[in-house]
């Protein structure tokens, strides 16, 4: 659960940088959002080689993206 530690760890960051409330909400809510784009990008395009035989560990990486992203 790497997705959720990272959260954590900016939540607590940011709250020892003295962010409010309102602005903790906003901030977290975007990095969630610009994390989960990323990992769809990143599995959209790697997701165009997992029929490739000479490509052996798409199959393993698509599935860690997937579950980043669950």
């Amino acid at each position: 659960m790497p997705k959720y530690q990272d959260i954590v760890a900016e939540l607590i960051r940011l709250y020892e940088d003295g962010y409010n409330d309102g602005t903790l909400t906003s901030t977290l809510k975007d990095y969630v959002e610009r994390k989960d784009k990323a990992l769809r990008k990143a599995e959209s395009f790697i997701s165009g080689f997992e029929d490739c035989e000479m490509q052996e560990g798409v199959p393993a990486l698509l599935q860690e993206i997937r579950n980043a992203s669950a």
